[in-house]
């Protein structure tokens, strides 16, 4: 039997399915779509607190959980959750909002947005949202939100080398869409008629964000297929591009010391541009393309550089034993989370279960010990398994074959793990935030 089947309280129909919140009380009215008028309602949960939790149990239907500790006091499915209208969800955090956005491949993209207020208050549901122009690119920049998608079609469906921003408005009652523009990307870089597939939103603080640029060949010419990366032919080159608001390109920086900087699952792109605390941007790559001679590794562009550093280059690939990453996440100062690939040769489909600490000033480099063998591993093998980093420590969730979903807390200093709680009756938690 379906879990929400016997847990359901008080259904109300949404644009595109069921919210349904359970809990000893709740309320809730209709959202609309890009953007509509506030909706959804709250949950009063029988445990409380800051830590949010989107999970999914064994027949895929996906929740959100409120825990107010992550090492101890055992979670349990039945308690303390409010279900969400659909599924993979991959959640980002900007205070006390948390946006949902679920990638629905050449249809248009769906998101959710909820807010914590308060010590002890439960999350409230504001809206569910649409994104009409699809995306596979998204990030906060100047206030708001922005996504972005590739490969759009012009009016006389003679090319497709368009990119659609929409920027996103964060308000009381949810995420409202403010406007979209699409540039041309053809000929950006080189002048050999390649098209660009952006990946990254990372904000400078000035009104500018820094991206990167994927190059390739048109994919599937003629037809509207979104951000899928075409033929690669310049595969021992990385090019990052600083915008404006306006999508106007201010600079371009261009270093033959790294493939593209872009990680892949199917035709999604991971991010792997990153700024550290002191403002010093990091450009990864992991050498996804078929046809690089380089290794998985990073540079860093200096906080008001016009250049990459020319001093820098951090090869992570040898260390990892010849692994090449798969995800990024940064986890304060200048380090960050390596999730790396389980094979040497890997797919788009294939998972990262090994993982690793490195401190980008230093060039240290340290595989996370302590966690289950990466064979064991089932979560995170798609968007999901997505880590927080809080108050010092890193919450990194794992499900292992025929177990309830936990959380391994990293100690970052050391990458040493060890076992914070377990959530009973869910197969995957699929994201973890700190609502403020």
């Amino acid at each position: 039997m379906k879990l929400s089947s016997f847990l359901k309280v008080m259904p109300a129909i949404l644009m595109s399915g069921i919210l349904t919140l359970t809990s000893c009380s709740g309320s809730s009215s209709d959202p609309e779509t890009d953007g509509g008028d506030n909706g959804g309602g709250t949950v009063t949960p029988t445990a409380s607190g800051h830590y949010f939790l989107g999970v999914k149990t064994d027949d895929g239907t996906e929740f959100v959980m409120q825990a107010a500790s992550l090492e101890n006091g055992d979670l349990n499915i039945k308690d303390n959750i409010l279900e969400l209208p659909q599924t993979e969800y991959t959640w980002i955090f900007n205070g006390g909002t948390a946006i949902g956005l679920t990638y629905q491949q050449q249809y248009a993209g769906l998101g959710y947005s909820l807010m914590y207020d308060g010590d002890g208050k439960p999350f409230k549901a504001l809206n569910e949202f649409q994104i009409t122009t699809r995306y596979s690119n998204y990030g906060f920049f100047n206030g708001g939100f922005v996504t972005s998608v590739a490969g759009q079609v012009d009016s006389g469906n003679t090319r497709n080398d368009g990119c659609t921003f929409a920027f996103w408005n964060l308000t009381a009652d949810g995420v409202k869409l403010d406007h979209t523009k699409t540039i041309w990307t053809e000929n950006m870089t080189n002048p050999d008629g390649q098209q660009v597939t952006f990946s990254s939103i990372v904000d400078n603080g000035d009104g500018t964000f820094m991206t990167s640029m994927v190059q390739s060949a048109y994919n599937q010419v003629g037809t509207n297929m979104g951000s899928s990366v075409g033929e690669v032919k310049y595969p021992d080159s990385v090019w990052v591009a600083k915008m404006d608001k306006d999508l106007n390109i201010l600079k371009i920086y261009k270093s033959d010391k790294l493939s593209y900087s872009a990680g892949s699952y199917r035709s999604q792109v991971f991010q792997q541009v990153f700024k550290a605390d002191d403002g010093t941007v990091y450009v990864f790559s992991n050498a996804w393309a078929p046809n690089t001679t380089l290794k998985a590794a990073a540079l860093r562009i200096n906080k008001g550089a016009d250049d990459f550093d020319p001093d820098y280059y951090f090869d992570l690939q040898t260390p990892a034993g010849g692994y090449k990453f798969r995800r990024v996440w940064h986890i304060s100062g200048d380090k960050f989370l390596l999730e790396i690939y389980n094979d040497l040769k890997p797919t788009t489909i294939s998972p990262g279960h090994q993982f690793a600490i490195v401190s980008m000033g230093s060039k240290d480099f340290k595989m996370v010990t302590g966690l289950p063998a990466k064979n064991l591993i089932t979560s995170g093998a798609e968007t999901g398994g997505v880590p927080l980093s809080y108050g010092g420590k890193i919450y990194l969730p794992i499900t292992t074959y025929r177990a309830d979903a936990c959380i391994y807390v990293i100690n970052p200093e050391t990458a040493v793990a060890t076992k914070g709680i377990t959530v009973t009756g869910v197969k995957e938690i699929r994201s973890i935030g700190y609502m403020k």
